[in-house]
């Protein structure tokens, strides 16, 4: 397969982005009712993507690694990692996907778990629910039944926490990790378990790429600023160089964002030699030295990637890319922080 071809498998990772980018068209609001659906009962291993007891697709590694890229997994790492899945509903009949949604359940599984949860996925204790994701509209619309799905979907998250804090953690350390939709929940579970509250102190980190996180959002969570701090926050949205998205304007105060190469929230550039590689879609590790990225007006910058056929793939929105460019970046450096933590 061509290094173009491969990329574009990168560039086309979820639906979501297929979504945004103009693949395929926005479902009008009012093709939707309200109906909740069933609720989950996590008591039930099939209302969860990942658990420690059973191999899920969280736990594949990526084809072709070489050995100083090798991730750390089944080892003696003793930290639980709760994973929120982003959004992977896009056309249906109701305000928030059903658990039985078949073509939803495959796709999640398939992608953002095989792709996304396994980077964090360091010592093989994940934990990462089902839950009734809302519809990818309800951030375009914005009106109060869009508020209304995203609080149900809540509703799931913070249940399935409670489960796996009442059932599960036994006083472990945790990391807490997400995407887009996934990092707006993880938000809310940061505000009402740990800020202040003595659950913070099992905090190892908080990954929240793919939404805006800002210095009000927390009173005593301080966002990371050094890759091995630990009982921080760190976001980040990835953009082209040179764009910036219009509600950037709308905002009194630009969102914290933290670089995942340098593992920082300065503004100078990252080095080539620091980028450890892409993980494609279909699980494949590529292009290693490939990217650099700064951040300007609390979003991060991606520059063309030094890859062949490069300027053809620069792109103005890489939320698609938040974790599996930097695949390699985020596992190592969750790995390092495990190991600082208290």
């Amino acid at each position: 397969m061509t290094s173009i071809l491969r990329v574009r498998y990168l560039m086309c990772f979820t639906t979501a982005t297929m979504v945004l980018s103009g693949c395929g068209a926005l479902q009008s609001p009012l093709e939707l009712t309200w109906d909740k659906g069933e609720a989950p009962w996590y008591d039930d291993p099939i209302a969860w993507f990942s658990l420690p007891s059973r191999f899920d697709t969280s736990d594949e590694l990526p084809k072709k690694i070489p050995s100083t890229a090798s991730p750390a997994r089944w080892d003696s790492i003793d930290v639980d990692v709760f994973f929120v899945h982003p959004t992977m509903y896009f056309r249906g009949d109701h305000w928030n996907a059903h658990l039985d949604n078949d073509q939803v359940n495959r796709d999640t599984e398939h992608m953002p778990m095989r792709a996304q949860a396994s980077a964090f996925n360091i010592g093989g204790r994940m934990y990462a629910p089902r839950y009734r994701q809302a519809h990818i509209g309800v951030f375009t619309w914005q009106d109060s039944t869009s508020w209304a799905a995203l609080e149900l979907a809540y509703e799931d998250v913070r249940a399935s926490f409670v489960h796996y804090l009442e059932h599960w953690n036994d006083g472990r350390d945790i990391i807490l990790a997400g995407h887009s939709q996934g990092s707006w929940h993880l938000r809310w579970l940061l505000q009402e378990f740990f800020d202040g509250k003595p659950l913070q102190d099992q905090l190892v980190a908080a990954y929240g790429p793919g939404f805006d996180w800002y210095a009000t959002d927390f009173d005593h969570i301080p966002f990371c600023e050094e890759p091995n701090q630990t009982g921080c926050a760190c976001s980040w949205m990835s953009y082209g160089a040179g764009f910036f998205p219009k509600w950037l304007d709308t905002k009194s105060a630009p969102p914290m964002c933290v670089n995942p190469i340098t593992w920082t929230l300065g503004s100078a550039s990252s080095a080539l030699q620091d980028h450890e590689g892409v993980v494609l879609s279909q699980m494949r590790f590529a292009f290693p030295h490939s990217i650099r990225a700064n951040i300007e007006r609390g979003v991060l910058q991606i520059e063309q990637p030094q890859v062949r056929f490069g300027r053809w793939l620069q792109r103005e929105n890489w939320h698609v890319g938040d974790i599996n460019l930097f695949w390699i970046n985020i596992n190592k450096n969750a790995r390092l922080r495990c190991e600082n933590h208290r």
